[in-house]
């Protein structure tokens, strides 16, 4: 970036926001410093919008179900700054960027001053004194932009591997926070090997961040076919299955909690050990007694509180009598035992055992919380607060290949692919059911068909944007030859292993055009940065204080573009620094339309630069100056070079 053309507002804003980053960086005393390091949104100001166009020949689908779901060939932080319109309305970011590895990270020196270059650069090799920094520097710009990008309920989660895992893990500190953390999955990528000299490694990692932690949602995986054959439903009880064994007891002594309750079939007095009866008393009184026995309290010397135990048992002072109050509550108990759909706390199914309580299926939650440890559904359930998801619950990366080959035939060059199990539990977890997914780096379309086969498979109605930008040895797109004919033979079921039935749906293909800036989008990009300072400096001059205005979808009106809390809306007269920001007649009747068509209060709070003319309920705001500043925005500085809306679409 040349400083020196900048203004001097601009310059300034630059270095409140650079202190500003490196108090909220170094706020838990940790700074992620790097050669070349620059603040993101730097780079990001840097990057334009590129022109872009339909190639119909790699889109598949009808027209209704195309508009769905795009497939981008092109650099990613271009594409991500040429979709500007859907910043802030993706549900989930999933994505598997480069790892590092000296085989499959490419970095070009030129992006340091021209991240607008549309060359990917050489391959970094292992032995590169600067890889890791190389790849921060790469990274930090688009892990930026994806979390601009989500929702404010959004979440994002990234693959990485020993590699940089913790270089990663502290960018995304840094840029998520860290209590925006939502997850560190291990997952369990291959079975072990005896090859290795020292440990062999077969997990890779997902990290999983929220955009605001608080408005995040975590949902529910399926439950295992194991984890539903726990439940039956021994005693016909006509509330639905339940699992036995279920713990009576909390953690921890509880004075209040700490008695034995007896049994009415053995007599036998069970307490709680060094735990506590997870419910209140008169709630466990009810449940024993639904035995068809009386009980009362009785101290029986075991320096515990009062004993739940049979009625009359504390005035019983002899082994007769209380062999007659036994006898007569097991007769009581087994006719009850016998009779079914035993209460809620229950003496094994024999009547022999200590006390345990039922868990009913229809009181559980018909989704699996899901855990940081995916266990094998073999080994039964995790107990232990564990960080793992074995091979069984994530598939395995060279299922991942297999997949591949089925679908496009071998000889597809990709010597790693994430499972499609994994993919799709991870959109399961944290993407509503019409949510939109966004993958930056597309790879072969594993984030493209997990999406299309859950649909089809939940009747959901999710939605995905995919970006691939990487080129073979020979320079071709593999967004076209591999990514595009992955996601056509999913949905024609035209798989090279055999033909299957087709799935619903369908994908636009656009192509980047990597050297031609968007004069348009360009405009509209300042436009949208303009709005977020209006936004976030406004003063409501009626209640004399800060106002919070709602902002409304990007593009959907040419002036209106926020409300307030009285639905008094708020306009801007800018459509690029051609143009005079001029608020006279015609404006003015272009606003109270667009207020009408927008159902808002017809008061009209305008920005503008100038201001002759003044209409009923309008009130006038100039621009600040700082903010055009601010923008830096000069058109004649920069090539720019726009098409016809014909070509914008190839036949």
């Amino acid at each position: 970036m040349d400083y020196e053309l900048l203004p001097r507002a601009a310059l300034i804003r630059m270095l409140q926001e650079h202190d500003q980053a490196m108090r909220e960086a170094g706020k838990d005393g940790i700074v992620l410093s790097y050669t070349g390091r620059t603040a993101p949104w730097q780079i990001i100001r840097q990057v334009k919008p590129k022109l872009h166009k339909i190639v119909k020949k790699f889109s598949v689908g009808d027209e209704s179900h195309q508009v769905h779901n795009e497939l981008w060939d092109g650099e990613n932080l271009s594409t991500m700054v040429t979709l500007y319109k859907h910043r802030g309305q993706v549900d989930l970011v999933l994505t598997d960027p480069p790892y590092n590895t000296g085989e499959d990270f490419r970095y070009n020196d030129k992006w340091d001053k021209d991240p607008n270059d549309p060359d990917l650069g050489q391959l970094v090799p292992k032995d590169d004194g600067s890889r890791h920094s190389k790849w921060l520097k790469f990274m930090t710009p688009r892990i930026w932009m994806m979390r601009e990008m989500l929702k404010p309920s959004g979440v994002m989660a990234i693959c990485i591997d020993h590699r940089e895992l913790y270089r990663l893990g502290m960018l995304m500190d840094e840029i998520f926070g860290e209590g925006n953390r939502l997850a560190i999955i291990n997952w369990q990528k291959t079975t072990p090997k005896n090859q290795a000299q020292h440990i062999t490694i077969t997990t890779e990692y997902v990290l999983v961040y929220a955009k605001a932690a608080e408005r995040a949602t975590t949902g529910h995986v399926e439950r295992s076919k194991l984890a539903n054959a726990r439940f039956s439903n021994a005693d016909n009880d006509p509330l639905s299955d339940w699992r036995v064994g279920g713990d009576p007891t909390g953690k921890g002594a509880s004075p209040g909690a700490n008695y034995a309750i007896q049994s009415p079939f053995t007599g036998e007095f069970h307490d709680p050990k060094e735990r506590h009866w997870a419910n209140k008393r008169a709630q466990v009184k009810k449940w024993v007694e639904e035995w068809g026995v009386e009980y009362e309290d009785c101290d029986i010397g075991d320096d515990r509180g009062k004993a739940l135990a049979l009625k009359g048992w504390s005035q019983a002072k002899t082994e007769r009598a209380r062999k007659i109050i036994l006898a007569a509550a097991k007769k009581a108990a087994q006719a009850r035992l016998d009779k079914g759909a035993w209460p809620m706390l229950y003496w094994g199914i024999d009547g022999q055992q200590k006390p345990s309580k039922k868990i009913y299926r229809t009181l559980v939650m018909q989704g699996a919380v899901p855990q940081s440890f995916w266990l094998d559904d073999e080994e039964g359930p995790a107990e232990l607060d564990a960080v793992s998801w074995l091979r069984n619950m994530s598939g395995r990366s060279r299922d991942g290949i297999e997949e591949l080959d089925s679908i496009v035939g071998k000889g597809h060059g990709f010597e790693t692919v994430k499972p499609l199990k994994l993919i799709k539990k991870i959109i399961q977890i944290w993407c509503p059911q019409a949510g939109l997914v966004l993958d930056p780096f597309a790879g072969s379309g594993t984030t493209g068909q997990a999406v299309i086969e859950l649909n089809s498979e939940t009747e959901a109605a999710r939605r995905f944007i995919l970006i691939e930008q990487g080129n073979t040895d020979k320079g071709d797109h593999y967004a076209k030859t591999l990514t595009a004919d992955r996601l056509k033979r999913v949905l024609t079921g035209q798989l090279a292993s055999g033909k299957r039935n087709p799935l619903p749906g369908g994908f636009r293909f656009i192509e980047l055009q990597r050297e031609k800036i968007d004069a348009d989008a360009v405009n509209a990009l300042a436009r949208e940065e303009m709005i977020d300072l209006l936004l976030t400096s406004h003063w409501d001059q009626a209640d004399k204080a800060k106002s919070y205005l709602r902002r409304l979808p990007a593009g959907a009106h040419r002036h209106l573009f926020a409300v307030n809390s009285r639905n008094e809306g708020f306009y801007l007269i800018w459509d690029d620094s051609e143009q005079t920001s001029v608020l006279n007649r015609d404006a003015y009747k272009r606003i109270v339309a667009e207020g009408k068509a927008a159902e808002v209060a017809p008061k009209y709070h305008v920005y503008a630069s100038i201001a002759p003319y003044t209409g009923s309920g309008i009130e006038f705001y100039k621009i600040p100056d700082s903010v055009l500043e601010h923008i830096g925005f000069n058109p004649r500085s920069d090539a720019y070079n726009n098409e016809t809306s014909e070509e914008k679409a190839d036949a």
